[in-house]
């Protein structure tokens, strides 16, 4: 039987009231208890199927031991119009770590993705994920590595759902990734290992392709049982679309992407030649590297 169509603003906050519930160690038959709620109506909230009337979800963060952070944040989420319409701030170039993130990535069937300005978060390697953040002024440390490993178990074969997985990645940004050579060949080694699985779909954009200008990245997520989802990624913030209009603006630009793009093999094809290519400059370049090491170290001793 198919679950009743729900928002995402409910989806997300039934997400985080598991979450909260679970880490306090109760069962839902404990809520249900303490509550004096049945079982069921803590399914439906949890599952994003039913609003409960003001002040429940106070009482039930209450119960399950909310933060005060976590209790002002979600009782915002349950009063804010659900319009289709929702914005979540976050660290610069992080959206990792938002739960309503955490719950597209995990729920959604399929999705197809863009990015103008850097390869697809779900492609990343870490090296590239740690030297990205890096120019968002983000420190290494401890913070970081989690924002990484985070990133790292977002990608596609990290999953069982059945896809596809389509990604758009424009020539710009893989050329843009020679920076740092070292981490360019093993970013292409990794787009060539992914293009290869079956659900994986990557296409090039080709330099100068009249592809219209988003500025930033978008994802749109597919669910069997509910709307479709429009994730818009900017800097400090994120944008989440649900309403249909809103919902076919990006299809069709996926669908001028589509048109103007190379093909799975065509990809696969010159990701293999440029990956071959830049790892003979930087075979090339690997005695003046190491020269250049030996005279630092001298003058450091």
């Amino acid at each position: 039987m198919r679950k009743e169509h729900s928002s995402l603003q409910r989806r997300e906050l039934g997400y985080e009231l598991r979450r909260i519930r679970k880490r306090a160690g109760y069962l839902a038959t404990n809520m249900a208890s303490m509550l004096n709620w049945g079982e069921p109506a803590i399914s439906y909230l949890e599952n994003g199927s039913r609003k409960l009337p003001d002040g429940k979800i106070a009482l039930y963060l209450a119960r399950a031991k909310a933060t005060t952070e976590e209790f002002d944040r979600l009782v915002a989420l349950d009063r804010h119009p659900d319009n289709g319409y929702q914005v979540r701030p976050h660290p610069a170039g992080v959206p990792d770590t938002l739960p309503v993130i955490t719950l597209l990535d995990a729920e959604s069937t399929s999705y197809s993705t863009y990015d103008a300005v850097g390869i697809p978060r779900h492609l990343q390697i870490e090296p590239y994920i740690h030297a990205t953040l890096g120019k968002h002024d983000h420190s290494q440390g401890p913070a970081l590595d989690a924002v990484a490993q985070a990133r790292l178990t977002r990608n596609p074969s990290a999953t069982h759902k059945p896809g596809p997985f389509i990604f758009y990645v424009p020539e710009s940004v893989l050329l843009a990734s020679f920076e740092n050579p070292v981490i360019a060949c093993e970013q292409l080694v990794h787009l060539i290992l992914l293009s290869s699985l079956p659900r994986c779909h990557i296409h090039l954009v080709p330099a100068g392709a009249p592809v219209a200008d988003l500025g930033t990245g978008f994802t749109l997520y597919r669910h069997e049982d509910h709307p479709a989802v429009v994730h818009h990624q900017l800097p400090t913030a994120s944008l989440f679309f649900e309403k249909e209009h809103d919902v076919a603006y990006y299809e069709r630009h996926l669908e001028q992407l589509s048109e103007l793009s190379l093909d799975r093999r065509e990809t696969r094809e010159w990701l293999s030649r440029t990956q071959a290519d830049a790892e003979r400059r930087l075979a090339e370049a690997q005695p003046v590297v190491l020269s250049r090491c030996a005279a630092e170290t001298a003058a450091g001793t």
